[in-house]
C-alpha cells in the first residue's frame, strides 16, 4: 500500500515537474516572442524615424528647389523650365511647377500690370516655352492677356523690344495694342509687316474711310469686259439665269433629298428653309414656289407687295403677294406650303374666311404639288390663267426689257461676285494656269456656276495683268503677302518702318491676335520666318467659336491643327467670360455644345435672355398709325424704350445690311445705294427722345465682333438669316465652300451675335419661321418667351398721340346693346373688332377731354347697356364709362389728363 502511495506521489511529483517545465518553456517562448516583437518595434521605429528624416530631407529639398524655382522665376524666367526639367522632376510634379509659375505671374502682375490675370490668363502670360495656342472664349480678356504677355516678356524677362513682334489682322486692333503697350516698336498688322519687308512702290488698297484703289482696279477689269459685246451678253445671260436659278433644283440637293447623300445629310436638310431665294427684281422670298410666282409677276410687269403686313384680330398677318387694283382692294396670292398638316390646314382655312369677308379682295391659292406635277412652265401657265380670270393683264416683257430693269443691280452684283472670287484666288496664291486647271477638274452643279467660272478665269488673268500694266507695276495686299513670304524664304528678313527697323532673324517671340482668322498667305509668311529663324516662338491667341471670316479666305484648319503645324506646341484655355451675365454665357455654350471647352461666367448676375416673337405683338392703334404695316419698328421701339429708360445702351444686330421684314419709312423707302441699317436706325431714333437717341446703335453681326452692349437685340433669328445660305455661294464651291461649311460658320456668327450682350439679350423671330439655330437652343436650354405687355409702346415724339375708344356691351348686360347702334357707329367711322366684339375708333390726344367726347358722340343718344373704354397711346386704359338709355356714368378714371 505504501509502495503504491509512494509510487502515486512520485508520479504526481513527476507530472508536476513536467507541467512546470512545460509552463517554463511556454513562458520562455512568450518572453522570446515579446523580445522579438520589441526588437521589431524598435526596428519599425527606426524605419519610421528614417522615413521622417528622409521625408524631412525631401521636404527641405523640395522647399529648397521651390525656392530655387522662385528665384529662377525672378532672376531668369525664360530658363526656369529647363532648370525644372534638369533638377526638379524627382521632387516636384509638373502640376506643382505650373501652379508655382501661375502664382508667380499673378504676384508679379500686382506690381507690374494694371491688369490682374486669373489663373488661366496667368498660365498663358507665363507660357514662354515652345509654341503656344491660346483658346480664348468671348469676353475672356484676350487682348489683355496678349498685351500683358508682351509687357511681361519685356519688363520682367528682359527681352529686348526688338525681339518682340505683335501681329494683328486689322489696323484698329494693332493700334489698340500699340496704345496699351507703348514702348514696343514692332506692333503691326500682317500687311504692314509685308509692306515693311517688300517696300512696294505702288500698292492697291481699300481704306475704310478713304481711297478704294484695289476696288477701282478690279472694276476697271470688269468694265473692260462689259464693253466687249460678247462678254456683256455672257454676263447678261449669267445673271438672268442666276436670278432664276434655285439651290433646291441642283443635283447636290436632289441627292441629299432622294438618297440621304453624305454623312451629315439629315443635318443639312434641316437648313433647307435657310436657302436664300432671290427673285429677278431683287426680293428675297421663302420658297422656290414663291420665287416662281415673284419672277412671273416681274416678267409680266405686274406690281406687287411681298408679305405686306395686316393687323388681323390683334396679330400680324402677312399674305405672300398683294396686287392692288388701284382702288380699295385687289388680289392676294397665297402659296400654302404644308397642305395636309392639320394645324396648318386650319390656319389656311382661317385665311380663306378672312378674304371671303372682304368683298373688294380676291384670294388665289397655290400648292407645292401643283409646281411638282406641272413643272415651272406649267405652273406659270396656271398662274397666268388665274390672274387673267381676275382681269389682270399678263403680257410678258421681252428679255431685253427685263434686262434693262435689272441691269444696274445685276452689273453691281456681278462686279461684287467677281471681286470676291478674284480675292479668294489671290489669297490662295493661285496662278491663272492653276486656276484653269482647278476649274477644269471641278464638277459644276448648275449652268450658272459653269458660266461664271468660264467668265471668272480670264477675268482673274486680266486682273493680274492689270497689276503689272503700270510702268513700275502695282501690287495688292495679297500679292504683297506672297512677295513678303518669298523674300523672307530667300533670306532677306530685314524690314523698315517709321516706328523702327527690324530683322525677323532677331525676333524671339511672335504674338498673333485673332489666330482663328489665319489663312494660307499668312501661314506661308510665318512658315518662312520659322525657316529662317528656328528659335522664334509663336504665341497664337484666338477663338475657334468666333471664326467668321471664311468668306474672306480665312481657314480654320490652321487653328484646328496647330499642334501638327508647329513643333513643340501646346494649347491653353482662357475660358472665363468677364463680359456677360450667366444666362448669356449659358446660351452661347448651348449653341456650341460639343465643339470645345465651354465658357464660364464671372459675373454673378443672371441676366435675361428672351425670345421675342414678333407675330405675337398686338400693335396698339397708335403703333398702327405711326408704323402702318411695318411690324419690326414698333417691336424694337418697345424693347429699346424700356432699356434706355433704365439708362442702358442698346446694340441692334442684323445678319445683313438689310432686314427681313417690311419697314414703313415715313418719307421714302431707301434706295439700293443707301445703308439700310443706318436708315432703319435713323427711323428708330426719330421716335425716341433726342437726349436718349444716341444710346441706340446698329451693326451687322460681322462688324460687332470685339464689341459689346448692355442690351443686345438680335433682329433676325429666322431662316435665310441664321443661317444665310446665299445663292452667290454657289460660285465659291470651287474653293471648298460646301453647305456644311457655310452652316457651321453661320452658327459661329450667331454665337458672336449672342455673346455681345452684357446683361440683357433679346432674340427676335417669328412663330412659324424660326432659325434652326434657335430651334437647337430651345432643345438644349430653357429660355423665356417675351410677353409684349411687359414692354409698353412708347410715345413717339415725331407723331401726334391718339386716344383709342372701344365701345362694347356692359358685362352681364344684353348682347344686343352695341348691335342696336352698329349702323350709327359705322357711319361715325368706328370699325368692328370681331375677336373682342367691340367697335373702336381713335381721336387725337391733343385737346381731348372725356366731356367734349361725350358731347359729340351722337351714337350715344340711342345707346343702352354700353360700356366705353378709353386707352392712351400705349394702349393703357385711362378711363371707363357706362351708357344707359343715352346717359353717361363714369365707372373709373385712371388719368386726370383728359378730364
Amino acid at each position: 500500500m505504501n509502495i503504491f502511495h509512494r509510487l502515486f506521489a512520485y508520479m504526481a511529483q513527476l507530472l508536476n515537474t513536467l507541467a512546470f517545465w512545460r509552463r517554463w518553456k511556454e513562458e520562455r517562448i512568450r518572453l522570446e516572442c515579446l523580445e522579438e516583437r520589441r526588437k521589431e518595434e524598435e526596428r519599425l521605429l527606426e524605419c519610421l524615424a528614417e522615413e521622417r528624416r528622409k521625408e524631412e530631407e525631401r521636404r527641405k529639398e523640395e522647399e529648397h528647389l521651390l525656392e530655387c524655382l522662385r528665384e529662377h522665376f525672378e532672376r531668369d524666367f525664360l530658363t526656369a523650365y529647363d532648370f525644372y526639367r534638369t533638377h526638379c522632376t524627382n521632387h516636384i510634379s509638373l502640376e506643382e511647377y505650373n501652379s508655382e509659375k501661375i502664382n508667380y505671374v499673378q504676384s508679379w502682375a500686382q506690381g507690374g500690370l494694371e491688369f490682374s490675370p486669373d489663373p488661366e490668363q496667368a498660365a498663358a502670360i507665363g507660357a514662354v516655352d515652345g509654341n503656344v495656342q491660346v483658346i480664348a472664349r468671348a469676353g475672356s480678356g484676350k487682348t489683355d492677356t496678349l498685351v500683358s504677355r508682351a509687357l511681361f516678356l519685356q519688363q520682367h524677362c528682359r527681352v529686348d523690344t526688338d525681339e518682340l513682334l505683335l501681329l494683328a489682322f486689322n489696323k484698329k486692333a494693332a493700334e489698340e495694342m500699340k496704345e496699351r503697350i507703348g514702348t514696343l516698336p514692332h506692333v503691326m498688322t500682317f500687311h504692314a509687316l509685308a509692306y515693311a519687308l517688300v517696300q512696294p512702290k505702288n500698292i492697291l488698297i481699300d481704306e475704310p474711310d478713304g481711297g478704294q484703289s484695289q476696288s477701282r482696279a478690279l472694276q476697271d477689269v470688269v468694265n473692260q469686259y462689259l464693253s466687249d459685246p460678247d462678254y456683256a451678253d455672257q454676263i447678261r445671260d449669267l445673271m438672268m439665269e442666276h436670278f432664276r436659278d434655285d439651290w433646291e433644283q441642283h443635283e447636290d440637293w436632289k441627292r441629299i433629298v432622294s438618297e440621304g447623300y453624305g454623312p451629315n445629310a439629315a443635318e443639312i436638310l434641316r437648313y433647307r428653309r435657310s436657302l436664300t431665294r432671290e427673285t429677278l427684281d431683287g426680293k428675297y422670298v421663302k420658297s422656290f414656289g414663291e420665287k416662281v410666282i415673284a419672277n412671273f409677276l416681274f416678267e409680266h410687269d405686274i406690281g406687287y407687295r411681298y408679305e405686306r403686313a395686316i393687323l388681323w384680330n390683334g396679330v400680324n398677318y402677312c399674305p405672300d403677294f398683294t396686287i392692288f387694283n388701284g382702288r380699295t382692294g385687289g388680289i392676294v396670292i397665297e402659296y400654302f406650303g404644308l397642305k395636309g398638316d392639320p394645324e396648318y390646314d386650319a390656319m389656311s382655312e382661317d385665311k380663306r374666311n378672312y378674304w371671303r369677308n372682304r368683298p373688294d379682295w380676291e384670294l388665289i391659292e397655290f400648292f407645292p404639288f401643283q409646281l411638282a406635277n406641272k413643272g415651272v412652265e406649267g405652273f406659270c401657265d396656271l398662274l397666268k390663267e388665274k390672274l387673267e380670270a381676275h382681269a389682270i393683264s399678263c403680257n410678258r416683257l421681252s428679255e431685253a426689257e427685263m434686262w434693262n430693269k435689272i441691269k444696274p443691280r445685276s452689273i453691281d452684283r456681278f462686279t461684287t461676285i467677281a471681286m470676291g472670287f478674284i480675292q479668294r484666288c489671290r489669297k490662295l496664291a493661285l496662278t491663272p494656269d492653276q486656276l484653269s486647271e482647278k476649274v477644269s477638274n471641278h464638277e459644276c452643279i448648275s449652268g450658272g456656276e459653269e458660266r461664271f467660272l468660264n467668265l471668272a478665269t480670264p477675268l482673274y488673268a486680266a486682273y493680274l495683268q492689270q497689276l503689272q500694266s503700270t510702268e513700275e507695276g502695282a501690287e495688292d495686299f495679297d500679292g504683297l503677302l506672297q512677295k513678303a513670304a518669298e523674300r523672307v524664304a530667300a533670306g532677306k528678313t530685314d524690314f523698315r518702318r517709321k516706328s523702327g527697323d527690324g530683322d525677323l532673324k532677331h525676333i524671339r517671340f511672335v504674338m498673333i491676335d485673332e489666330y482663328q482668322d489665319f489663312s494660307e498667305l499668312f501661314y506661308r509668311l510665318m512658315d518662312a520666318v520659322r525657316e529662317q529663324n528656328p528659335r522664334a516662338r509663336f504665341f497664337c491667341v484666338g477663338d475657334d467659336w468666333q471664326a467668321i471670316n471664311g468668306f474672306a479666305g480665312s481657314d480654320l484648319r490652321f487653328f484646328q491643327h496647330f499642334e501638327q503645324l508647329f513643333e513643340d506646341a501646346h494649347t491653353l484655355p482662357v475660358a472665363t467670360n468677364y463680359r456677360s451675365a450667366q444666362s448669356i454665357v449659358d446660351v452661347g455654350n448651348a449653341l456650341m455644345r460639343g465643339q470645345g471647352t465651354p465658357a464660364r461666367a464671372h459675373k454673378h448676375i443672371i441676366g435675361k435672355v428672351h425670345i421675342a416673337d414678333i407675330d405675337t405683338l398686338a400693335m396698339t392703334p397708335q403703333e398702327v398709325k405711326d408704323h402702318s404695316d411695318g411690324m419690326l419698328t414698333p417691336a424694337v421701339l418697345r424693347l429699346v424704350n424700356k432699356a434706355i429708360n433704365n439708362d442702358k445702351e442698346v446694340v441692334l444686330l442684323s445678319r445683313m445690311n438689310r432686314l427681313p421684314w417690311y419697314i414703313h419709312y415715313e418719307d421714302n423707302q431707301p434706295s439700293p445705294f443707301e445703308d439700310k441699317l443706318e436708315k432703319f436706325l435713323e427711323l428708330l431714333r426719330s421716335h425716341l427722345p433726342e437726349d436718349q437717341a444716341e444710346k441706340v446703335t446698329i451693326l451687322t453681326a460681322h462688324k460687332s465682333k470685339g464689341l459689346q452692349g448692355n442690351v443686345v437685340i438680335v433682329l433676325d433669328a429666322v431662316p435665310q438669316c441664321y443661317p444665310l445660305i446665299h445663292p452667290d455661294s454657289i460660285f465659291t464651291r470651287i474653293f471648298g465652300n460646301t453647305i456644311e461649311r457655310v452652316t457651321a460658320e453661320e452658327r459661329r456668327l450667331f454665337y458672336v451675335a449672342l455673346t455681345r450682350a452684357e446683361e440683357d439679350l433679346f432674340i427676335l423671330t417669328e412663330t412659324d419661321n424660326v432659325s434652326p439655330f434657335l430651334e437647337d437652343l430651345e432643345g438644349k436650354i430653357e429660355m423665356s418667351r417675351l410677353e409684349w405687355s411687359d414692354y409698353p409702346a412708347p410715345l413717339s415724339p415725331s407723331s401726334d398721340a391718339i386716344v383709342t375708344i372701344r365701345v362694347g356691351n356692359q358685362k352681364g348686360g344684353t348682347k344686343k346693346g352695341n348691335y342696336a347702334i352698329k349702323d350709327v357707329l359705322h357711319a361715325e367711322g368706328y370699325r368692328w373688332d370681331r375677336e373682342s366684339e367691340v367697335w373702336y375708333a381713335t381721336e387725337p390726344a391733343a385737346g381731348f377731354t372725356f366731356a367734349e367726347f361725350q358731347n359729340k358722340a351722337k351714337w350715344s343718344d340711342a345707346a343702352d347697356g354700353i360700356e366705353v373704354r378709353f386707352y392712351d397711346y400705349s394702349d393703357k386704359e385711362i378711363g371707363r364709362y357706362h351708357v344707359d338709355i343715352g346717359q353717361w356714368r363714369w365707372v373709373a378714371i385712371y388719368s386726370n389728363t383728359f378730364l
